[in-house]
């Protein structure tokens, strides 16, 4: 299997680089992230308790539903997009919740633990564009499966260390998918808002939505996550917000 070095690139391109930052990324070692140390609690969730989580998120699913108010749309973490007033959805149930989860943690790590993640895809990068030419400079050349594979290695690394020490934190940014490195994700904006010191406390309560998609005969059922959030700093409260999907990956 051969991959171009652009399928590389998207992944990690929304990162900033620069000829400067990205030799200093090279040249300087590995640095360990310290052991971070937060708190996740677990709390059960009756499928039809009427909490404000619950009551948001029939709020957004009427609302893309078209059946009433399209307000509840700017619930949406990062404000309401595009995606979300031309699309439309029938038939909708709530069938399942997960347990109500909460973490809390420094911001110092979140930042650190970000900041290691993104760096490693700026070396990732540069290594793909000076590695993978054609001698003449011009056309790039392709990577192989195993090629890419070790590029990526420290990248994915970096993200499940992340996702083991701040697991709640880490599935609100999509950490662990390809998505978080998209320029519309609302976790980078949100974590500049929140300041780099002090405590942090975020909430997610996921609920599991099914809806009957498809066109006449062919219409079937398909079950989906639809995730609530809230989080907390000194200095910011998002209070509770849908964490959108539907622009970039249903999942």
């Amino acid at each position: 299997m051969l991959l171009r070095p652009l399928a590389l690139a998207l992944v990690v391109s929304a990162i900033p680089l620069s000829p400067v930052a990205a030799a200093k990324d090279k040249l300087a070692p590995r640095r360990e992230v310290p052991a971070a140390v937060t708190a996740v609690t677990e709390t059960e969730a009756g499928l039809d308790a009427q909490d404000e989580a619950r009551k948001l998120a029939e709020a957004y699913l009427m609302a893309i539903a078209r059946e009433g108010s399209e307000e509840p749309l700017e619930s949406l973490l990062g404000g309401a997009t595009l995606m979300a007033h031309i699309y439309t959805i029938e038939n909708w149930k709530i069938v399942g919740r997960e347990k109500s989860r909460q973490e809390k943690g420094r911001l110092e790590s979140l930042h650190e633990n970000v900041a290691a993640i993104d760096k490693a895809g700026r070396v990732a990068l540069a290594a793909m564009v000076a590695g993978n030419r054609e001698p003449d400079g011009m056309q790039p050349q392709e990577l192989t499966a195993s090629e890419a594979a070790r590029l990526l290695e420290p990248i994915r690394d970096r993200a499940r260390s992340f996702a083991q020490s701040h697991p709640v934190f880490a599935y609100l940014a999509r950490v662990d998918r390809q998505v978080y490195w998209h320029p519309q994700n609302p976790f980078r904006p949100l974590l500049e808002k929140a300041g780099r010191r002090g405590s942090y406390l975020v909430e997610l309560d996921l609920f599991w939505v099914e809806t009957v998609e498809g066109a006449h005969e062919e219409k079937r059922p398909r079950k989906w996550p639809l995730r609530v959030v809230r989080f907390r700093t000194n200095e910011l409260d998002t209070g509770l917000k849908i964490l959108p999907a539907s622009d970039w990956n249903a999942e």
